[in-house]
Formats: structure tokens, C-alpha cells, sequence
């Protein structure tokens, strides 16, 4: 049997440990978007965030898009000089979304949401004698970790076709942070609920732009893999 190095071992349980921000994705799409789709992004207004915690996450988004080359993305505040000469009051009724399909161009709109935040309590401890292994009273206590610390939120994404007011496109991103410990049981999750969105929110967005398949999965890699090849 062959052994693994010793500093191998170190490598892979550090690596293991630091923090990540994972996004899982549950997905409802019937929607191919194109770069020169007209897009209006909605503004994201949660309660759980401040207003400019909801900027930067709408920033964000923006500048994937970008990004990803689609240059008719506004907000809807952008087009207020097209929305009076059009008589288009805003974004909400179904009149005035055909109205954007018909006179604009805006195909869709792009509505975001912060679903959940859950703020890490911290590293949670069973107090364990160290000589017995049983639980005991604080004064011969040592405090061992149970288990890690973890930040979650829940971001949505809702594409509502203007012309037709469906939403074609539903997509929430779970995304979670776990910290990690030292053998002293010293805290070191340097993580938020907002670094859990930030991480979300551009994964989210490049998801929702990267291709047609659906689910998409390894959406990225396959893309890329295909540019590669001048396709």
C-alpha cells in the first residue's frame, strides 16, 4: 500500500477548511437570453439588507451583464426620458411591460430578491472533562468544538417576459460559507451573510446568462471549452 506524505495530508485538510462559499441552485427556465436582448434589472429592495448592501448587489449584477457583453441592460430608472415620451408610467402593470416590448425593445425583466439570511451564531462547544471524556461543570471543563460556523442567504432571480408577462425564468441561489477552527478552538470565520451574497450574486448572474441547457450545471467550463474551439 502506498502511503500519503505527511505534508500531503496537512495540505488537504487546510485546503479542506478555509473557507468557500458553495451555491447550490434550484431552477425553473424555459428562457435563452441574447446579448442584445433589452433588459431591464429591477431594484433589489430587501428588508434584510440596507439600501446600500442593495446597491452593491444590484452593482454587481450590472456588471456581469457587462461583462458578458449585453449592452441594453438598464435600470428603470435609466429610461425615464423614454418611459414620458412613450407614456409609460413604469414596470409593474402588464400594459406598460408590452408597452417596453413594443416601443423599447425590453424583452424581459429581470427581478431579484433576497429570499433568507441567517447570520452565523458562531462555533457552538460541549463542555467535556478532559481527563473523563463526560460532560462536567465549567470549572473543569475544556470546550470542544461541534461543530462550524456557517452564514446562509437565499437570492432569486424571476425573468418576466415583457410581451407576455410570464415568468419564464426561476432560479434560487442557496449559498452557504462555513469558518473553521484551530486545534485551540480558536474562531476563525471571517464570514457574512454578505460575503454569501456577493459570492451568489455573481454566480447567479453568470449562470442565468451562460446558455440554454436546464438545468445548466457545468454551465462555465462548457462555455469555455467551446469558445476555446472558436465556436
Amino acid at each position: 500500500m502506498y502511503r500519503i506524505p505527511s505534508l500531503l495530508v496537512f495540505f488537504l485538510l487546510w485546503f479542506s477548511s478555509c473557507q468557500s462559499t458553495k451555491t447550490s441552485i434550484r431552477q425553473y427556465c424555459k428562457a435563452c437570453l441574447d446579448p442584445e436582448d433589452g433588459i431591464i434589472i429591477d431594484d433589489l429592495a430587501s428588508p434584510m439588507l440596507s439600501v446600500m448592501q442593495n446597491n452593491e448587489l444590484w452593482d454587481i449584477m450590472k456588471l456581469v451583464f457587462e461583462k458578458e457583453g449585453f449592452i441594453n441592460v438598464y435600470d428603470r430608472y435609466e429610461l425615464d426620458y423614454e418611459f414620458f415620451n412613450n407614456n409609460i408610467k413604469g414596470i409593474d402593470s402588464q400594459e406598460d411591460r408590452e408597452q417596453l416590448a413594443l416601443k423599447l425593445g425590453i424583452k424581459y425583466i429581470l427581478k431579484p430578491s433576497v429570499l433568507q439570511t441567517r447570520e452565523s451564531e458562531g462555533f457552538m462547544y460541549d463542555a467535556i472533562n478532559p481527563n473523563t471524556s463526560k460532560y462536567s461543570f465549567p470549572r473543569e471543563v475544556h470546550p470542544i468544538p461541534r461543530k462550524p460556523a456557517e452564514n446562509q442567504s437565499i437570492l432569486q432571480y424571476e425573468l418576466i417576459e415583457t410581451s407576455s408577462g410570464e415568468v419564464v425564468y426561476r432560479v434560487d441561489f442557496v449559498n452557504s460559507d462555513l469558518g473553521f477552527i484551530d486545534d485551540d478552538g480558536d474562531d476563525y470565520n471571517i464570514s457574512t451573510v454578505m460575503k454569501t451574497l456577493r459570492a451568489g450574486t455573481r454566480k447567479g448572474t453568470k449562470f442565468t446568462i451562460a446558455d440554454c441547457s436546464c438545468p445548466k450545471k457545468k454551465y462555465a467550463k462548457r462555455r469555455k471549452f467551446w469558445e476555446k474551439l472558436g465556436h
